[in-house]
């Protein structure tokens, strides 16, 4: 099963505390670890969860940008020994270009360490947006010079090589999918709650699964 998370919340989690967006942030990294090892224990094969967007990274300040890859880099060495002894296998998405390069680097060598898990691949959108992300696609097939097949699509996508997400989640409230996944999720089931991503626990995560179980998928048939 896949499973992709739009993890909404955590400037309003830190405002209605009083604290900063990075302590937001900082609880937000938290709360994926928890996710993470939750998905693994549930028998989740594939989780897809969308760390920042295109958007975000293009509008949002320059200081809160930089607290947030400064979280990147901390969360991954923090984490990675109990990334790795649960057996996840991580991939990135999105456009690593843009970003800071002891971040790239930081990124690929994280991925490097956990090439060989078996137990749940993570795969995490990083200054990714899904209309960029087709456009992307696109241009690769047009340098073959070929005609533009669905698959042609698939292919070439930064997913490549996953299913489409079974069920895509998002916390904080807002009913929308804001540019994710949108080529992939075409009949992806939708959940929404309230609970802001910081505060997302296990629990949560089974209520998402519970209310999946009760869809009847057609796949537009």
């Amino acid at each position: 099963m896949h499973v992709a998370i739009i993890m909404d919340g955590n400037r309003r989690w830190a405002k209605a505390r009083g604290l900063s967006s990075v302590d937001g942030h900082r609880q937000g990294v938290a709360a994926l670890m928890k996710t993470v090892e939750a998905a693994v224990k549930l028998g989740i094969k594939f989780l897809t969860v969308f760390a920042l967007s295109t958007e975000n990274f293009q509008n949002r300040s320059k200081r809160e940008i930089a607290a947030i890859f400064r979280l990147i880099e901390e969360g991954f060495k923090q984490h990675l020994p109990r990334l790795k002894k649960a057996g996840i296998k991580l991939i990135c998405l999105g456009d690593l270009d843009p970003l800071p390069i002891a971040t790239q680097v930081l990124i690929r060598q994280i991925f490097k360490e956990l090439s060989d898990g078996k137990k749940l691949v993570l795969a995490v959108a990083v200054n990714y947006g899904g209309r960029e992300e087709i456009v992307r696609a696109v241009r690769r097939i047009q340098k073959e010079k070929k005609e533009i097949k669905e698959k042609d699509i698939s292919d070439n996508l930064d997913t490549a090589g996953l299913p489409d997400p079974d069920l895509i989640i998002r916390t904080g409230g807002q009913a929308r999918l804001s540019n994710f996944l949108l080529w992939q999720s075409s009949y992806s089931e939708l959940y929404f709650t309230n609970t802001l991503w910081p505060d997302f626990s296990e629990k949560e995560l089974e209520a998402a699964l519970e209310e999946y179980g009760r869809r009847v998928r057609n796949f537009g048939r």
